[in-house]
């Protein structure tokens, strides 16, 4: 969620100009994404991204996203690229928020539900791209996800806890309370039937791979002609399922994915196409909705904004991501075994 930003337009003149040697001569606010961003242009004419992270990313984590970047830079990909301070440092700290300036990338941007095949194959191939040039990722920063713990009762239960934290405060809203009541209850119900029913438990030899984490189509840039120009924001780089990455991504670019649901032909060529560029196992392609789902059922992100903050965006989020829930409780058998119908 955007935390609220510590800056003015005073301010920010100020403390660019202080750090960087940049005369900023115009602001404007960037709207998506979790961290406040802001283009930036310069008394020469020159733009810029400036990026105001939440207060949980540490100038570490930034370090390891400049770590990714630069190696995937010279992997031949289109990454952002960080303006250095005068210090020689690739950021600064403002009231304990880490902030950074990139370079400005000349494009277009498009929401969720937006692409057509053409875009949703792209999307696949430099998943793929980017997933096999981490192989030889030299640094030892990022997150790895404990597949054994990952895939546990445990997670689960914690997950059915959360929901069930969050009723009392949804039955006290008067305008949706009753809608997200009803959610609540149905995503309950479904961790329970997924912890009945056992499959997720046998996932534990899923591959977990390096990968952006955080892939998807509002990570891309788009050119004139509607390619993607240039991937961005790779603080969330992390160790996890390669194909919660895979199943996440594809579900956020294909138009057909309004409302929950998949079009399971279309993730059979998304699958497909990511596979002429990094590896996958018959066990990856068996528990891929299983572990997408598991994944989208445990979180109340949405619900826990607008509960708190009365956020109408992120509670219509909130909603879609149980909508997937509802779908995949029903589906993810019949997608388990088209999947798993494909040749390696």
């Amino acid at each position: 969620m955007v935390e609220k930003t510590e800056f003015t337009e005073s301010t920010i003149k100020t403390e660019v100009e202080k750090h960087y040697g940049i005369k900023v001569d115009d602001i404007k606010v960037v709207n998506g994404g979790s961290a406040n961003i802001y283009k930036l242009t310069s008394d020469k004419g020159k733009k810029y991204i400036l990026k105001e992270f939440q207060s949980k990313f540490s100038g570490k984590t930034i370090l390891k996203e400049i770590n990714i970047i630069n190696f995937l830079k010279n992997k031949g990909l289109s990454v952002p690229e960080y303006v250095t301070c005068l210090n020689g440092k690739q950021y600064f700290e403002y009231n304990d928020k880490t902030i950074i300036i990139q370079n400005f990338i000349e494009g277009n941007i498009q929401g969720n539900y937006s692409g057509n095949v053409d875009q949703m194959l792209e999307s696949a191939k430099y998943l793929g791209i980017i997933v096999n040039a981490l192989e030889d990722y030299p640094y030892n920063d990022m997150f790895s996800c404990n597949i054994e713990k990952y895939a546990s009762d445990e997670i689960i239960d914690k997950s059915i806890a959360k929901h069930e934290n969050l009723m009392p405060l949804a039955e006290k809203d008067e305008l949706h309370g009753s809608e997200i009541v009803k959610d609540l209850k149905d995503k309950i119900e479904i961790l329970k039937e997924v912890k009945r029913d056992g499959t997720f438990k046998n996932a534990t030899h899923v591959t977990v791979k390096k990968t952006h984490g955080d892939y998807n189509v509002l990570q891309f840039i788009y050119d004139g002609n509607g390619k993607i120009k240039a991937i961005i924001d790779f603080v969330n780089g992390s160790e996890m399922p390669i194909v919660w990455e895979i199943a996440r991504s594809y579900n956020y670019i294909d138009k057909d994915c309004k409302n929950g649901k998949f079009n399971i032909e279309h993730l059979v060529m998304y699958v497909k196409e990511y596979l002429k560029y990094s590896k996958l196992t018959k066990d990856d392609l068996k528990y891929l909705p299983y572990v997408y789902l598991v994944q989208v059922l445990s979180s109340t992100y949405g619900y826990k904004e607008y509960l708190k903050n009365d956020n109408l965006n992120l509670l219509q989020f909130g909603k879609e991501r149980t909508n997937i829930c509802r779908y995949l409780s029903e589906n993810a058998k019949t997608i388990s075994e088209t999947l798993s119908a494909i040749d390696l």
